[in-house]
Formats: structure tokens, sequence, C-alpha cells
């Protein structure tokens, strides 16, 4: 297997211990350290933040983590309950529980668990869930974006964004998922989305992907139809046969 590199470059992976036993915190520190050495993973460093239980994680969010390594059975909080409310403002984050629940560990799933392992934790074994969870962030690592809501934030997928409208100082994003509305100026939503998303008019961003008929003054979104400004409807052609010619 060649060297493993998020990206094709060097990477700093944020990982999250939340974990109330120092003993096994210590354990799973020094197991990452030790995976860092593998002959076959060249330029990634974790970073790591441990967290006693639940509540402390949730409340230091976001963290920035990539990878959360969760115990269930913790006080105030339990990690079922934690993964449940994490999994509400952030649909990417990796979670693997680690636990000597099995039998409990199997239904995270139904939160959006990716992985589990079980005490006690072999080397082996760790590495290779780890291992699962840097593929996996390779693939959805550029899919996310953080959003301001309030006091806190909003972990979105670019996947499921329809388009962005701008009203007056707001920014709406209008996803599968429902509006979710922050503060900001279109340009720079545009300059972070990149590709597959194009300007219809000054106040809409539309997700290519999306599209379902362009008229001569309209662009149609499900059953929504957008205003198409004149003077940006020959680039905005241009960026549909780039789309589905496979260019962008």
């Amino acid at each position: 297997m060649p060297g493993f590199k998020i990206g094709g470059c060097a990477m700093e992976i944020n990982i999250s211990i939340v974990d109330d036993e120092k003993v096994m915190t210590d354990m799973l520190v020094s197991y990452l350290a030790r995976f860092e050495q593998e002959p076959d993973i060249k330029d990634v460093h974790f970073k790591i933040n441990i967290y006693s239980d639940g509540l402390d994680f949730l409340a230091s969010y976001p963290a920035n983590a990539d990878i959360v390594l969760m115990d269930i059975d913790m006080p105030r909080l339990d990690g079922m309950k934690a993964a449940e409310k994490l999994r509400a403002m952030d649909e990417y984050e990796t979670i693997i529980f680690v636990t000597n629940l099995s039998q409990i560990a199997v239904k995270g799933y139904e939160v959006g668990v990716q992985d589990f392992l079980v005490k006690p934790v072999s080397y082996p074994n760790f590495a290779a869930k780890i291992r699962r969870a840097l593929e996996r962030l390779e693939n959805v690592r550029d899919e996310k974006i953080q959003v301001s809501v309030g006091d806190g934030v909003k972990i979105l997928s670019r996947r499921t964004i329809k388009y962005i409208e701008v009203m007056k100082h707001d920014i709406i994003y209008h996803t599968i998922n429902g509006d979710v509305r922050t503060y900001g100026s279109l340009k720079r939503v545009e300059a972070i989305l990149g590709k597959g998303f194009i300007r219809c008019n000054s106040c809409y961003l539309v997700n290519l992907a999306y599209v379902d008929e362009v008229g001569t003054t309209t662009v149609t979104i499900g059953n929504e139809q957008l205003a198409m400004s004149r003077h940006r409807r020959k680039e905005f052609m241009q960026a549909m046969a780039d789309y589905y010619g496979g260019r962008i």
C-alpha cells in the first residue's frame, strides 16, 4: 500500500478522545503515536484533544475534530446521547465508539456512528479502524463547510445545498434538509464552495446538480424558480455544459 496522505499532501488530523477513564485515554494516545510511525503512513500527524464526558466535548464544539473516539458509559451525558447530539450538528463527523458494551455499541449505527472498538482494545484492531476512518476522511473532508448559526455552528455538506440566497445582510442556505440562515457575503460563500456552484443573478448562488431547467429568464430547482440575470445567462449556460460534460 502506498504512503497514506489525506488529499495527497501532508495533513494534521484532529482527534477527540471522549472517555472518563485515564488509563484508556492514555492507551489511545499511545496507540495514535504508534500509528503515526507505521511505514505506510507518511506526513499524517494527529492533534489530540481529551474530554472526560460527552457534555465537556459538546460544550467545546466546534473542536474541528475529524475523528471522535468516544466511550459509551460516561457520567452526565453518555456516548450514545452525545453522538446523537453531535450528529445533529455535523452529519459527516467520523465517530468510533470505544466501549466494553459491544451489544449497545452496535446500536450506535442508528445515530450515525461509523465504527466501534470493544475493550480491551488491541493495537492491530485499533490500527485497522483508524486506517478505515482516514480513508473515509479523505473522501468527505472537502464536502464539509462550517456555518455560524446564532451562538453556535452548523456543519453542512456541499452535496445537500440546493442554492444560496442573499437577503440584505443574511445568507440563506437552502438545503434538502431545510433552510439555514446565517450572515456574511455571497462572494465569500462562492469562494468557499468553488466549482459546481454558479450565480444566476446577484442574489442567488446555484448548485448545478439541482438545476432541473434553464429558461430565458429563470432557473428551475424543484418547484422553485429563480430569476436569471440576462448578463449572467451565457456564463451560467457554459458552466452547465462544463458540469455535465465532466469538465468541473
